[in-house]
């Protein structure tokens, strides 16, 4: 694939404007909440039982949290600032306006009034009328006007690794990967055991997945270790007993150390990991890249766009979303049914098979079919969604050619509801399935 950046002009981007949060539900809770109230106060009640609604924060299929009548002082603190990084970003994009009464002209915020935009009322009703991806497009737009985040993005995906469509790779290595129980951390010399055999695996991991071929990670070993006895989590003495309270905070700091490093040193992003993940959580809802930690496989994350940047594509699977002032626009793979059916089935067959195989089970983890599925065709998780339920139908129709597809909202025996705490089911035909079975007939 051509590298879409050669010979791009240089497009200035200030990603880290972003504020904390990357549901991009929020931004239409807040419209909701400012087209029924004015004042702030009215505001953010209504926010907080719009976000309550919507499961914003959580899982929308499980409530981690007990509903109460009265809430806490402490979730008061969380759910205000929440609120105000949400508003104040919507006044950067021009969704409210934020005004004082002459007599209390920017004295505090909460003696302030909030109005809704014309372009706040216009994507609003977009949301209400077309859906979520429509509004979100629009919100896209008045992103990459004020921070070409996600050009930064897909740079960022192509330049590291353009011959593997644009994989960006996250290794985590718990102790259990590698062979370390938490018993097992007895002395120190164990830690550094642990240290030695995960300085080995990501070495590997960098020059399987991405372009460099030769990398050594033996001076970078030794900083974080060095850290590490400065901080007082390990002493120089290998032969001291290690505190086994330290144990998670030990693996926390191997694991920031390592990601930090990746994406500081491999992939050259100059932004903190916290701007890199929001503005990855938020382009994997529109569609742009797909993320996910749960790859069949692989111990970590993985990032992959599902978008390009070109000037022009006739290519009738990529839909135009946003047009830069160098002549590119920016276009998300988003195939039609009518055409993309033949290569949805057939490759939901394929990696079924693929899974099935090694796992020797009949009923496979959907979410796992799902994530090797959208790799191997470059699509979002939203879109697999939608072809899997046209698939169903057709197999309910008895339409689908030598196969039938049985989808269970059960769990495999062998896998622990902590599995699935992080991963929601797909919701097929109003119902939620989280395993599947393929048959030839």
């Amino acid at each position: 694939m051509k590298n879409i950046f050669e010979n791009t002009p240089e497009i200035n981007s200030t990603p880290t404007f972003v504020k904390k949060f990357y549901f991009l539900d929020y931004f239409y809770i807040l419209l909701k909440s400012v087209e029924s109230q004015s004042h702030y106060e009215n505001i953010l009640q209504e926010f907080i039982i719009l976000k309550n609604k919507y499961s914003l924060g959580e899982s929308k299929y499980k409530k981690l949290t007990v509903d109460e009548d009265i809430v806490t002082y402490k979730q008061m603190v969380k759910f205000e600032y929440t609120f105000k990084q949400v508003l104040s970003e919507s006044i950067e994009y021009d969704l409210v306006l934020k005004t004082f009464p002459s007599n209390k002209i920017g004295e505090n915020d909460k003696d302030s009034l909030i109005q809704i935009t014309l372009f706040g009322e216009k994507v609003l009703r977009e949301y209400e009328d077309k859906g979520k991806s429509t509004f979100n497009f629009s919100i896209l737009s008045k992103m990459e006007e004020k921070s070409f985040a996600f050009y930064q993005l897909l740079k960022l995906c192509y330049a590291e690794n353009i011959s593997k469509n644009g994989l960006l790779i996250f290794p985590i290595y718990s102790g259990l990967k590698l062979g370390f129980d938490k018993s097992s951390f007895v002395t120190n010399r164990q830690v550094l055991e642990y240290s030695l055999a995960l300085r080995i695996r990501l070495e590997n991991d960098i020059k399987t997945y991405t372009k460099k071929t030769e990398v050594s990670l033996i001076e970078e070993e030794e900083m974080l270790i060095n850290k590490l006895k400065g901080d007082d989590i390990i002493t120089g003495n290998i032969n001291q007993s290690f505190d086994s309270d330290k144990y998670n905070a030990l693996l926390s700091r191997f694991r920031k150390y390592w990601l930090n490093y990746f994406l500081k040193n491999i992939y050259g992003y100059e932004y903190s990991f916290d701007t890199f993940n929001i503005w990855v959580e938020r382009a994997k809802q529109i569609g742009i890249l797909h993320t996910t930690e749960f790859f069949p496989d692989f111990s970590g994350r993985i990032i992959y766009p599902t978008s390009i940047i070109t000037k022009n594509t006739s290519n009738r699977d990529f839909s135009k979303v946003f047009a830069y002032k160098t002549g590119e626009a920016l276009y998300i793979h988003d195939p039609q049914w009518n055409t993309f059916q033949e290569p949805f089935i057939g490759t939901l067959q394929e990696e079924y098979y693929v899974l099935q195989s090694s796992k020797k089970t009949h009923f496979i983890n959907l979410l796992d079919l799902k994530e090797r599925v959208c790799f191997k065709l470059k699509i979002s998780g939203h879109t697999f969604d939608k072809f899997l339920e046209q698939t169903y139908l057709l197999n309910l129709q008895s339409k689908l050619n030598k196969i039938q597809i049985s989808l269970e909202a059960d769990k495999l025996p062998q896998e622990t509801n902590a599995m699935y705490l992080k991963r929601e089911p797909v919701l097929i035909n109003g119902k939620l399935k989280n395993i599947i079975a393929i048959n030839y007939n």
